[in-house]
């Protein structure tokens, strides 16, 4: 499979051996832009996180979907704790918003669990899928 159809398709079946590394090549580039963003000061670093954030995401769809399928349950299932990690930037915008004065105060604690909540979903859900036995 190439570097393409594995990061970008959410098509096919992958094992849990290279579920597992292509989370870490995208957790590992993520990290670089964000450390390259940063010394070259180009972006906002909020806004730097928020698209690399998105990219990821979008990224981590097409490998759960592809590990799901391997595992014998349907692709979207994946969309499920997407959506949890979706609302939890959403709400990191509530955050930012209030503690600007642009917002009400009582989005403090939405922008505070939410994210929480979304990372916790995403996590559990990144150890369910990876872990899934293979379906023959």
């Amino acid at each position: 499979m190439s570097i393409v159809k594995l990061f970008l398709w959410p098509r096919g079946r992958i094992g849990r051996l290279s579920f597992w590394r292509g989370l870490l090549v995208v957790l590992l580039a993520a990290f670089a832009a964000d450390l390259a963003n940063y010394m070259a000061g180009m972006i906002h670093p909020l806004q730097m996180r928020f698209y690399l954030a998105l990219a990821c995401l979008f990224v981590w769809l097409c490998l759960a979907a592809k590990r799901l399928e391997d595992a014998g349950r349907s692709r979207f299932l994946a969309a499920i704790p997407a959506a949890l990690l979706i609302a939890g930037l959403a709400s990191v915008a509530f955050l930012v918003g209030a503690l600007d004065g642009r917002g009400p105060a009582p989005t403090t604690m939405i922008g505070f669990f939410g994210p929480l909540a979304g990372v916790a979903a995403g996590g559990r859900a990144t150890l369910w899928i990876g872990l899934a036995k293979t379906k023959a």
